[in-house]
């Protein structure tokens, strides 16, 4: 049986108690009552935690019980973000910033000219999606 995707085993738990930590996470999401099943790794981040499983039906599982309660809080989960390397997001952008700013901001923070990327503004203006024109690696960025 072929090992499934990473993308398909891995997934984000929201609203994480901080009295919560990993030990109690893992414990927590290997157990039948969540659904579950064994862990290969948890990484707690502030109030969100992400999980990767064995097995992506272990995933499926806990992902279909949509709310999971642990210290008399009630936590969501969902499929983690995926990875594209040649996309990045700004999110928190004031609208009425113009364009040129952004796009030196861009330029100066990652240390790419302007015809490496080109950016699609949210309808909100709020959010942008910067398009790379070749995959984002580590070693791009400059600052």
């Amino acid at each position: 049986m072929a090992v499934k995707s990473l993308e398909e085993r891995t997934i984000e738990v929201l609203a994480v108690p901080e009295s919560v930590d990993e030990e109690l996470l893992s414990l927590y999401f290997e157990n039948k009552r969540s659904g579950g099943g064994p862990l290969i790794s948890v990484k707690k981040r502030g109030d969100c935690a992400t999980l990767v499983f064995e097995k992506a039906e272990a995933a499926a599982q806990v992902l279909s019980k949509g709310h999971h309660v642990l210290h008399n809080v009630t936590m969501s989960v969902r499929k983690a973000a995926s990875k594209d390397q040649n996309r990045l997001l700004l999110r928190g952008i004031n609208p009425s910033t113009i364009t040129e700013m952004i796009e030196l901001y861009v330029e100066n923070m990652i240390g790419l000219n302007v015809t490496d990327y080109t950016l699609y503004p949210s309808p909100g203006r709020d959010i942008i999606v910067i398009q790379l024109s070749q995959p984002f690696t580590k070693g791009l960025f400059t600052a």
